[in-house]
């Protein structure tokens, strides 16, 4: 298992795996059901023999339910009376150092049957695109809120693993060290660890890059008190089509690059669009004006949500719709994970009828966020009520670790986060 970082806070990327999150004090009932899945080679396309597969349960901080090893058709199967069918398990098998995951579907009978497919690996850089691109800016308050979504195609049958880096960018060295996450397992951000460059701004993380579409998301949040700002980030890969998004939408932007192409029908912001940018093109363009009002960001963000839909775009398609990227983002600038630093914070408390309060709170929404899981992995409610009202709870839940002066968390740098 890889053991990734980042410089927020101790995050293991499994436990970000939306129905994995925050499931804690779930009770492990006696079924016996049955897990039965295949592994194969994606660069081959052969079953793989003799490989190692683990189950994995979120009780427990990610607990390994049992281990299996491929036979001579890449079969494995999981046959233990502990396994709970109305809970969720993550299969992951780990090929060539590279993390691969499946989630277990149970079926009306409590069985599974699951396909995972890995691939060969290699440290050969391959020719990257990124077919289209995502900057946001949102201007609330004093501060520039700026959110940055690539498309980056791997046109490899092979994975690009590379501990000298795979994903390099550029921004501002004014910035300092940006937030930076990959698209994992169902759409949930991987936090990464951003390493520096030779170059004040640049950038890389060594985030293995599966064939196809991988999307990465850069974030940061930089300084507006002077109603203004210059954005010059770039990357070093050719760039299908880009877009820039402005909030509030009457803020004035001034760029040789981005053209405008009116007002963005979902987020109500000011929209403008670049085709065919070249490696290393900088993102150019100056937004001044005044900024929303600090209570403006909440207010947008709830009337924006229930607005989210799919459009056809390479960015959209893989399920990363431009509002929930906007609710992500905020979400880590609050620079709180709430499913590790919630059990630092409640060993800390000593009983005081205060504190109990505020750790019942927290046990309540934590048993929300449970029970939604464990709805949305039965198909038992829509995907688009499941993450409105995930944000909803996990936004209270940091709400309420912020009120509490001993919850909040001091910031680790760049600690490993264990298995």
């Amino acid at each position: 298992m890889i053991r990734r970082t980042t410089a927020i806070t101790i995050v293991n990327p499994l436990v970000l795996v939306p129905v994995l999150a925050i499931l804690l004090g779930v009770p492990v009932l006696s079924t016996g059901a049955t897990i039965e899945g295949q592994i194969s080679n994606g660069t081959t396309n052969q079953p793989l023999t003799r490989q190692k597969v683990q189950l994995i349960s979120p009780q427990g901080g990610m607990l390994v339910v049992g281990e299996a090893t491929t036979d001579a058709h890449g079969r494995f199967t999981f046959n233990n009376d502990q396994i709970n069918p109305r809970g969720f398990y993550l299969l992951q098998a780990t090929y060539e150092g590279v993390d691969y995951n499946a989630p277990v579907k149970f079926n009306s009978n409590g069985n599974s049957f699951s396909k995972i497919r890995v691939y060969e690996s290699t440290h050969k850089k391959p020719a990257l695109r990124v077919s289209s691109a995502r900057i946001i800016i949102r201007a609330v308050g004093s501060q520039a809120h700026v959110q940055e979504l690539y498309a980056l195609d791997n046109p490899l049958d092979e994975t690009y693993s590379n501990s000298q880096g795979t994903f390099f960018f550029h921004v501002s060295p004014k910035i300092g060290t940006p937030m930076v996450a990959a698209v994992g397992l169902m759409n949930m951000p991987l936090p990464q660890n951003p390493v520096k460059g030779k170059s004040p701004g640049d950038f890389h993380i060594d985030y293995a890059l599966r064939p196809g579409m991988n999307v990465m998301m850069v974030a940061y949040n930089t300084d507006y008190t002077g109603n203004n700002f210059t954005l010059a980030d770039s990357i070093p890969y050719p760039i299908g089509r880009a877009e820039l998004f402005v909030f509030p939408p009457d803020l004035t932007v001034t760029s040789n690059l981005f053209t405008p192409a009116g007002k963005d029908a979902e987020s109500g912001s000011q929209r403008l669009v670049a085709q065919d940018l070249a490696p290393g093109a900088q993102f150019a363009a100056q937004v001044a004006g005044q900024a929303a009002p600090p209570s403006a960001q909440q207010a947008s963000s709830n009337q924006e949500e229930p607005q989210v839909k799919v459009v056809p775009d390479s960015v959209s398609a893989v399920g990363v719709p431009l509002l929930l990227c906007f609710l992500l983002a905020l979400l880590w600038a609050l620079g709180i994970r709430v499913a590790k630093e919630f059990p630092r914070w409640k060993a800390k408390q000593h009983g005081s009828p205060v504190q109990k309060k505020f750790q019942a709170k927290m046990e309540t929404i934590l048993n929300s966020i449970a029970d939604l899981d464990e709805l949305f992995s039965s198909g038992k409610i829509a995907e688009k009520q499941y993450w409105k009202e995930r944000l909803e709870l996990k936004a209270k839940a940091v709400a309420i670790l912020k009120k509490e002066p001993s919850a909040k968390p001091s910031p680790v740098a760049s600690r490993k986060a264990s298995r």
